[in-house]
């Protein structure tokens, strides 16, 4: 019988063209800005090795790490390159009392919504809001949190009277928290074990046990556990600014240790025709869903841009990031209305612009490309190394050249309606490893908050 880890495990897809990316990572270096690494003959492991290291990139198994090794010299002066895997880890989020998992998004960003909880006013309270540990040869795990504190989470099927009495008197005595205990028609119980941990712990590791987010009763705002009200919404603030620190110690003596910063907030749920959910945070309209929860990012891999667009502070929901189904309204030959329905990309996202506003570099980099074509209109793309390109469409005119060296903040365009556009706008795109990705992820939360939507 198959664990919910490995269940999980048979759940996540392998991103397309991920297994080519980590060849071609582990064959050549990348490039940096404006200056494309050189091609370099390495011996790496065999490609059976890469293959295996795809899906564990995804969740966290695997890690290359190049070693220098004896022999003859490399090009650049240094000794042979070897790839060798490391163990790894990453996390997984999950809304207790539901069977869904969000795995890291854009930016290593991981959105936790909130589920399944308990609060009482001697308990303290128990968010809800999960995650859990994913890797393989894990041995112990050490986690703390700087502000508030943590729990354990797991949930007990097929319990015997015996053990649901033993769980009753743990429960009575305040060793864990209240929670809802159930019953199958055959007879076997079944419950989730909450018990409060404090703002630091360490223990065996164990793939299928959540931790959750838990605040004391003294920090707590609400006394009741049921719905979402503005005072568990204040509970889940609490945690808005706190950086949790997460170490695994692996099998083969070695360590790692990640560390994410929390925010708060509602999430704006995108659900797109291909299936996928997409929590983002902080940007979701009057008359868009949401779910109100925490927003994590890896302080150490996460790379954070500067908002593009001088003075404008408005994302347009009228033709958001992703795959979605769009009506269109057509004349046919004897002039009546035709209606259809298509399903469009859009890879960024569209910023309100007067014409003439000044277009700003996200980040520093290097100008590879400016042009125009009948989509983007009028573009200018950024390198801005290991993989990261920035793309600025639809502007009036840029004011830089290819080959250009920008920093972080210079004007590179002007807004304006070029292309297909209707009114004058940025259309702005984030691509990482020739992927394009929701730049939403690349804002942090100070930026986010300065954000709305229309």
């Amino acid at each position: 019988m198959k664990n919910s880890y490995q269940k999980m495990m048979e759940d996540i897809h392998t991103p397309a063209g991920l297994n080519e990316r980590v060849l071609r990572a582990a064959a050549q270096g990348r490039s940096t800005a404006g200056a494309p690494a050189r091609r370099r003959r390495r011996p790496i492991l065999r490609t059976a090795v890469c293959a295996a290291c795809a899906l564990a990139l995804v969740l966290g198994t695997f890690q290359l790490q190049p070693v220098e090794d004896g022999g003859a010299e490399r090009e650049d002066g240094g000794g042979p390159v070897t790839v060798v895997p490391t163990f790894s880890f990453g996390l997984t989020a999950y809304a207790a009392g539901g069977e869904e998992a969000y795995a890291p998004g854009p930016n290593s960003g991981i959105a936790f919504r909130a589920g399944e909880g308990s609060a009482t006013l001697d308990g303290g309270n128990y968010t809800g809001l999960l995650f859990r540990i994913t890797g393989e040869h894990i041995e112990t795990v050490d986690l703390s949190i700087d502000r508030g504190g943590l729990y354990r989470y797991q949930l007990h099927e097929n319990l015997t009277n015996e053990e649901m009495a033993a769980f009753r008197e743990a429960m009575a005595e305040g060793r864990m928290a209240v929670a809802a205990i159930s019953q199958t028609d055959d007879g076997m119980w079944y419950m989730p074990e909450m018990t409060a941990l404090g703002q630091s712990v360490r223990e065996e590791y164990d793939p299928e046990r959540s931790y959750g987010f838990w605040l004391s009763p003294e920090e707590m705002t609400t006394g009741s556990g049921l719905g979402m009200t503005i005072e568990e919404q204040m509970d889940i603030d609490y945690f808005d600014g706190a950086i949790l620190t997460v170490t695994a110690a692996f099998s083969d003596g070695t360590e790692q240790t990640r560390t994410y910063s929390l925010s708060s907030g509602p999430l704006r749920m995108d659900q797109y025709t291909t299936g996928g959910l997409t929590l983002l945070p902080q940007l979701a309209g009057d008359e868009e869903p949401f779910v109100y929860g925490l927003y994590a990012t890896d302080v150490e891999s996460s790379r954070w841009l500067q908002w593009p667009v001088e003075g404008a502070s408005t994302i347009s929901t009228s033709y958001p990031f992703g795959s979605w189904d769009k009506i269109f309204i057509n004349e046919n030959e004897d002039g009546e209305e035709e209606i259809e329905e298509r399903t469009v990309t859009h890879n960024g996202i569209d910023i309100p612009a007067p014409n003439g506003t000044e277009i700003l570099a996200a980040t520093d980099g290097t100008v590879v490309e400016t042009g125009f074509d009948p989509d983007r209109g009028n573009y200018v793309i950024l390198d801005h190394g290991e993989g990261l390109q920035t793309v600025y469409a639809s502007c009036q005119e840029s004011t830089v050249s290819q080959g250009d060296t920008v920093s972080a903040g210079e004007t590179i365009a002007l807004a304006g309606a070029t292309g297909r556009a209707t009114g004058s706008h940025l259309c702005f795109q984030v691509w990482e490893d020739g992927e394009a990705q929701n730049p939403v992820a690349y804002f942090d939360s100070a930026v986010r908050d300065t954000l709305s939507v229309d």
